[in-house]
C-alpha cells in the first residue's frame, strides 16, 4: 500500500464520543472537506463490519462517486474502511486512544491499495498533496465539533 496522508490530533472529548461521531460516516462531510454527499448504503449499524456508504467526493479533476465498506472495526480503538474509487482504491484508517481521561488522541491515515501504482506515480503525487491539505483542515474541523 502507498501512504497518501497521515495526521494526528488530540480532542478534548472522551474516546467514546469521538469514536461514535466519526464512525458514523454520514457525519464525514461535516468535518472532512471535499465530501459533497455521503449516505448509508445498507441498514447495518454504523461502525459495523459490512456497513457500506455511498460517497460523492470532490477531487482534482471533478466529482467522483464511490462505495465505501467498513472492513475492520474495534470499539473505541480502530475503524478501517476501503473504497472502490477506480485507479486509487482508497483505504482510510482511524485510530483512537485515551492517554488521559476525557482527551482522545485521533490518528487518521489514507492509503492507496492499487498495487499497480508507485510512490512516484503522477496520480499519487497529486492526491498526496491534496489529501495532506484536506486532512489538516479536517482535524481542525473535527476538533471544533467537540
Amino acid at each position: 500500500m502507498i501512504e497518501l496522508a497521515k495526521v494526528s490530533t488530540t480532542i478534548s472529548a472522551p474516546v467514546a464520543a469521538v469514536f461514535d461521531y466519526v464512525t458514523n460516516m454520514e457525519n464525514y462531510g461535516e468535518w472532512f472537506p471535499g465530501v459533497v454527499a455521503i449516505k448509508s448504503g445498507n441498514n447495518l449499524p454504523h461502525a459495523r463490519v459490512g456497513k457500506t456508504y455511498l460517497e460523492t467526493l470532490q477531487l482534482p479533476g471533478g466529482e467522483h462517486e464511490l462505495s465505501i465498506d467498513v472492513v475492520q472495526s474495534e470499539a473505541l480503538s480502530l475503524f478501517l474502511t476501503q473504497g472502490d474509487l477506480e485507479g486509487i482504491l482508497p483505504q482510510m484508517t482511524m485510530r483512537f486512544s485515551e492517554e488521559q481521561e476525557g482527551v482522545c488522541t485521533f490518528d487518521l491515515q489514507y492509503h492507496s491499495r492499487n498495487s499497480s501504482l508507485s510512490e512516484e506515480s503522477e496520480i499519487i503525487t497529486a492526491l498526496r498533496k491534496d489529501l495532506v491539505e484536506r486532512a489538516a483542515v479536517a482535524l481542525v474541523n473535527l476538533k471544533n465539533k467537540f
